[in-house]
């Protein structure tokens, strides 16, 4: 068991090398519980595990050039939207127009599966979904790490046109699978991206099991969300009891501040799938918080065949369907792309991973970066683990609040600069 001395630090456990080395890779969860790739034989040197990296580069997909965002990406046109099944948009994580939009390429025959992930217990499993049924096992949002594309190889051995659904870090992997093999070209017709700040490593999901005063193995199901919007965790335990709790009471003051995140989430700029021909995600907007309680997602159509489908869904009656400005995307996702985007140079100078950057990084965002190091750091050693899970809810909550604010200033004073700068280019 061994690996390339070459390969990338930074490895998110995709599992896009696995379909490509001839020596043979297998997915492992190391001792951080993240998945990482290790060699079954002597490695020959040949690199393709480096090309098909999604951590190597980030490539451009053939994407739109009608428009552009520096904080979206390439797109062609931006929508809120949601399921029109009222069942689906109550069970899924926002709204359902991921599972619709798919349901509809199902039924109408344009694809014949979707590669998606359910859960197992407290495994995610990446799967190919051939019927509506299949699918709806795939619904709500699943935050562990898990090596979807070593799933690929499934599509280079059968027949037919399909769709995935991945975090950008799997979009990514695919888009590079896709410019080396031709097979995968042909069988793959869209990608469909969800919106990602970051995964939890499953020590986290361990110390929110402990929180809540249950053990990993009397857990029977977990979902982490659904059930209305923004959602509630729903745990079944194998003695029939069940236990729900509201989102943000357990995402806002465990995971928001950064608490086990994996390595290579701090170090990605991809909050919204830029690499998808469809991308999507919450829309975290005051208007929409305030009033939604069944659940509605925001969409990217990022290629032109991204943006027919989502409209062809629409005028079947699947979705409903409403345009936005580009700029709502950006105030729903703030916070995500605060750290994705604006505190990634600085934790890139704190880390020596770089030396400086194109553009200025101001002392509230290096301190913002190094609280978000400090904490990622805390939560992996086992005295931050054991302090966590013993401090009450409500502590780790008011901490989460002050770090929300600091951060808010910042990205007040982003933004004001952004603005100045636009200004002074026109």
């Amino acid at each position: 068991m061994m690996k390339p001395l070459s390969w990338n630090k930074l490895c998110s456990g995709c599992g896009t090398c696995v379909i490509f080395c001839p020596k043979g890779i297998e997915m492992v969860l190391d001792p951080r519980s993240n998945y990482t790739p290790i060699l079954k034989n002597e490695c020959s040197f040949c690199d393709v595990c480096n090309t098909v990296c999604p951590t190597s580069d980030i490539i451009g997909g053939v994407t739109s050039k009608r428009n552009y965002n520096e904080l979206i990406g390439r797109y062609v046109n931006s929508y809120i939207g949601y399921s029109k099944r009222r069942d689906i948009r109550w069970r899924a994580s926002s709204g359902g127009l991921v599972t619709a939009l798919l349901m509809f390429m199902l039924e109408s025959n344009i694809i014949d599966g979707v590669l998606a992930v359910r859960m197992e217990g407290l495994r995610p499993v990446p799967f190919i979904a051939g019927s509506s049924k299949e699918l709806l096992m795939a619904m709500g949002s699943k935050y562990l790490p898990v090596p979807l594309n070593a799933k690929l190889r499934n599509l280079l051995d059968i027949e037919g046109r399909f769709a995935v659904v991945g975090l950008p870090c799997h979009i990514r992997g695919v888009k590079k699978a896709m410019s080396v093999s031709r097979k995968l070209q042909e069988h793959i017709l869209l990608s469909v991206g969800l919106f990602c700040s970051r995964t939890v490593s499953s020590i986290g999901i361990r110390t929110l099991l402990h929180k809540l005063r249950m053990r990993e193995d009397v857990v029977e199901e977990i979902s982490f969300r659904g059930r209305g919007w923004p959602g509630k965790l729903y745990v079944r335990l194998r003695n029939g009891d069940e236990v729900f709790f509201p989102y943000f009471s357990y995402w806002r003051p465990l995971f928001s501040t950064h608490f086990f995140t994996p390595t290579s989430c701090m170090f990605c700029s991809d909050l919204t799938n830029e690499e998808a021909d469809i991308s999507a995600g919450d829309p975290w907007l005051p208007e929409i918080l305030g009033t939604d309680r069944l659940g509605t997602s925001i969409a990217v159509s990022r290629t032109e065949i991204g943006d027919e489908i989502l409209r062809e869904a629409w005028r079947a009656g699947y979705i409903e369907l409403k345009e936005i400005g580009i700029e709502k995307v950006v105030e729903s996702q703030w916070r995500p792309l605060f750290f994705k985007k604006v505190t990634l140079p600085a934790r890139q100078i704190l880390t020596k991973r770089v030396r400086e950057c194109a553009s200025p990084v101001s002392p509230l965002q290096l301190i913002t970066a190094l609280i978000q190091l400090a904490n990622k750091g805390f939560s992996e050693t086992s005295v931050g683990q054991y302090v966590i899970e013993r401090l009450h809810f409500k502590i780790l909550e008011a901490y989460a609040f002050v770090l929300s604010r600091v951060e808010k200033v910042a990205w007040v004073m982003y933004q004001r600069r952004r603005q100045i700068e636009s200004s002074y280019n026109q």
